[in-house]
């Protein structure tokens, strides 16, 4: 079967909550929209606000993920009961106002009413625009001008098995914090 590419419509709030806790939901919780994603389907959350409904307008990437195996199951507690899917999200994700990326995506190049697209909560894009989005929420690497400083002499430990501090790089000997010394 074919990976297939979502983009899902939530607050930021909301948003937060189902990446801390490793799930997906639509808006209004219902079954049929989650149904159609399958394993190592990519998802998208973009949340048009902070809060639900009067929150400060965002516009923009909150997270990243991949549909794990599973079934979408409902969510138990009093009152209303939302179905669920479990994905597993991009570790410490960046928010990424979409405006910067608009001429790059097939969802908003050459359509001035693309939110319009966005009312049911939930959309298929295509791979490129995963990618694009993907790459935007990513945690940056350090920039190679820094590195060859960050690198000298700032580690945490020269003791095997210990991690460099920025790049949380293994320090596998320790000749190899000696070679970072005299880097």
């Amino acid at each position: 079967m074919a990976i297939r590419y979502w983009l899902v419509v939530q607050p930021l709030d909301r948003a937060q909550l189902m990446m801390a806790h490793g799930f997906v939901q639509v808006p209004w919780g219902p079954r049929e929209p989650l149904e159609q994603l399958n394993e190592s389907d990519g998802v998208i959350l973009y949340s048009p606000r902070e809060t639900n409904p009067d929150g400060e307008t965002l516009r923009a990437v909150v997270g990243a993920g991949r549909v794990l195996p599973g079934e979408p199951y409902q969510a138990g507690g009093r009152g209303v009961s939302p179905w669920r899917r479990e994905v597993e999200w991009l570790p410490e994700p960046r928010i990424a106002p979409i405006r910067p990326l608009k001429d790059m995506l097939d969802l908003t190049r050459d359509n001035r009413y693309w939110g319009e697209q966005l009312r049911d909560g939930i959309l298929e894009i295509t791979p490129r625009d995963f990618t694009v989005f993907e790459d935007s929420v990513r945690r940056r690497a350090p920039e190679p001008g820094t590195l060859g400083a960050v690198l000298r002499g700032r580690h945490t430990a020269t003791e095997p098995g210990g991690l460099l501090r920025e790049t949380g790089w293994p320090l596998g000997t320790s000749s190899d914090a000696k070679l970072l010394d005299e880097f």
